[in-house]
């Protein structure tokens, strides 16, 4: 069980640990054994709020949503404030606290698992930077709210469960907010704006060297730092994007596969059915058939 702060609650606060038993059920639930939680707390307004480790048993997620404090984890001292996000690792000698004038309201939540590991590493954070500023969300608060459902259930197993899967969504969201946060000053891209030109181009081609030019980058190093971020090369996402809107024009409307792909900047009918099921797995007609399945 983690080791609490020790901060006295408030009217508003929460603060839940999940026994040894119950830890030890969800270790075990193959549900679970990837990644459950170990307990989960808001603090609203904490003030006199401070926390040191030395030695860290399972993993730290943290949200600032108002006010501001410090973390000090692998040698660094961090200032926070709202909108961002804090993520100490097992084993991470750390201490952190609020401001003493604006004291920070927080959510967190310590988990384990056999894959919790990897979802850290799909968050991006480390032991030397273990804050991101992601914004203000009302759906990260809403996602917190969902995870402390499990409380005041007698230690119910299926609401344990069910928490520790929100958890698993709530770090995969998290992810795609700090990915873009992470990148270096020095070679950051603007992705909302590529992005919206590719959306605008869906009609046509859209060259690499156009693209590259909005990042005011060489098209190597466009295409380098571009699927650094997203997982995907320029060009393969623009295509993927094109598909979607295949699939969806091939839902909503009586348009002929041939039509279709004119639409969407294809005068071969025959390359873009291939180029749909290089994407998608289906042929556009296979694709079509599925609304009646």
């Amino acid at each position: 069980m983690p080791v609490s702060s020790g901060w006295p609650l408030k009217p508003g606060a929460i603060r839940f640990f999940v026994p040894l038993f119950a830890s030890r059920q969800l270790r075990q639930h193959p549900l679970t054994e990837s990644l459950y939680i170990n307990g989960m707390g808001l603090y609203p307004c904490a003030e006199g709020h401070l926390m040191e480790r030395s030695d860290h048993e399972d993993h730290l997620l943290m949200y600032c949503s108002a006010g501001k404090g410090y973390v000090s984890a692998g040698g660094k001292r961090t200032p926070v404030s709202a909108g961002q996000l804090i993520l100490i690792p097992k084993g991470t000698a750390h201490e952190y606290g609020a401001d003493s004038h604006t004291p920070w309201t927080l959510y967190w939540v310590h988990f384990s698992g056999t894959r919790a590991s990897h979802y850290i590493e799909h968050i991006g954070l480390s032991e030397g930077n273990c804050v991101a500023t992601i914004g203000l969300h009302p759906k990260i608060v809403a996602d917190f709210e969902s995870i402390f459902d499990a409380r005041e259930t007698g230690y119910n197993m299926k609401a344990l469960i069910h928490a520790s899967q929100c958890l698993k969504q709530f770090i995969s969201y998290l992810a795609m907010l700090t990915s873009r946060q992470l990148q270096p000053s020095r070679s950051q891209i603007d992705l909302a704006a590529i992005q919206t030109l590719m959306k605008s181009n869906l009609h046509g081609d859209l060259e690499l060297e156009t693209l590259a030019e909005l990042a005011h980058l060489s098209k190597y190093h466009f295409s380098k730092r571009y699927k650094e971020i997203t997982g995907y090369a320029p060009i393969q996402h623009f295509i993927h994007l094109k598909m979607e809107r295949a699939c969806y024009l091939l839902d909503v409307s009586s348009r002929s596969v041939a039509e279709v792909a004119e639409t969407l900047g294809y005068d071969d009918a025959h390359y873009f059915s291939r180029l749909f099921k290089k994407v998608t797995g289906l042929s556009p007609r296979e694709y079509r058939k599925l609304e009646n399945v």
